[in-house]
Formats: structure tokens, C-alpha cells, sequence
């Protein structure tokens, strides 16, 4: 998924669920997209061809998948015993929730590097154009409801 969505539904996620999200904007959004800071060698690779090859499992580390998973989690349980406790709430609603968004919407390889064997749980048909008519309409309707939500006649 694009980056817009993960922030959009990790606010909105954060907003229902710890409240007081708008004071946490800046550190959700990084921390929405920080993980996918390990696509930028693919692209690097992909040059010209990233449109072609696009973004399954071959475009992320090991730290997009579980392997990732366990060491934010551990880091996050670490320091869980020094750091605001509400900065650690929203760090693991958002690894979560983007790890977990990527898993049920694409391809993925969740044993990465030890197994190249994919996972794809074919929740809705997938192809290309399939995927980007959900990502699209999928994120419009979350900006819809984060308009709603910030909007000052719903607060």
C-alpha cells in the first residue's frame, strides 16, 4: 500500500483507539512510513523498471516481514521502561498496523532471507489493475474519514 494509506489508517486507527492523535501527527506519520525506507535500494536496482517489477516481496528486507516484527517488538518492549509510554503505543500500533496492512493486501515472504517462499492470502482478485483500483478508492475513503475526523463538527 502507498504511503498516504498507511498514515491515514494508522491516524485513524490511533485516533479511535488512544484518542488525542492530533497531538501525535508528525510521529504517526514517520512512524507510518519509516519501514518503507528499505524500498529505496529496490528502487535503486529497479532504475526505470520499478513500474514493470513493482513492489512485492523482492522490494523489502527482512525487517518488512515477521523478522521485523519480533525485533520491533522486542526494541519496543525495551523500551517500554524509559520512553513516554504513549510514544511506545502509537510506535506499536503503527509497526503493527503496517506490517499487518502489506501481509493481507500483497504478496509476502514472511521467512525473508531464510525462505523465498510466498505468501498471498488472495483476499480480493489479485492482478495489477485490481490492486491499484483498491489502493486508490481505498485511500480516498480513508482521507474521507480522516477529513471527518479532524474536521472541527465532529470533535
Amino acid at each position: 500500500m502507498n504511503f498516504i494509506f498507511h498514515f491515514l489508517f494508522n491516524y485513524l486507527m490511533i485516533d479511535v483507539v488512544l484518542t488525542n492523535s492530533w497531538n501525535h501527527i508528525i510521529l504517526i506519520f514517520i512512524l507510518s512510513v519509516f519501514i518503507d525506507i528499505d524500498h529505496v535500494p529496490y528502487l535503486i536496482r529497479a532504475g526505470k523498471n520499478v513500474l514493470k517489477k513493482r513492489f512485492g516481496s523482492e522490494s523489502r528486507t527482512r525487517f518488512h516481514e515477521i523478522y521485523g516484527l519480533a525485533f520491533f517488538s522486542l526494541l519496543l518492549c525495551a523500551l517500554y521502561f524509559f520512553a513516554d509510554h504513549a510514544i511506545i503505543e502509537i510506535s506499536a500500533i503503527c509497526v503493527v498496523m503496517h506490517l499487518a496492512i502489506d501481509f493481507l493486501t500483497g504478496k509476502s515472504a514472511p521467512f525473508h532471507p531464510y525462505s523465498k517462499n510466498e505468501i498471498f492470502l488472495n483476499i480480493f482478485p489479485y492482478g495489477y489493475k485490481n490492486k491499484i483500483i483498491f489502493e486508490i478508492s481505498s485511500t480516498i475513503i480513508l482521507g474521507v474519514l480522516f477529513w471527518l475526523r479532524i474536521s472541527p463538527v465532529w470533535l
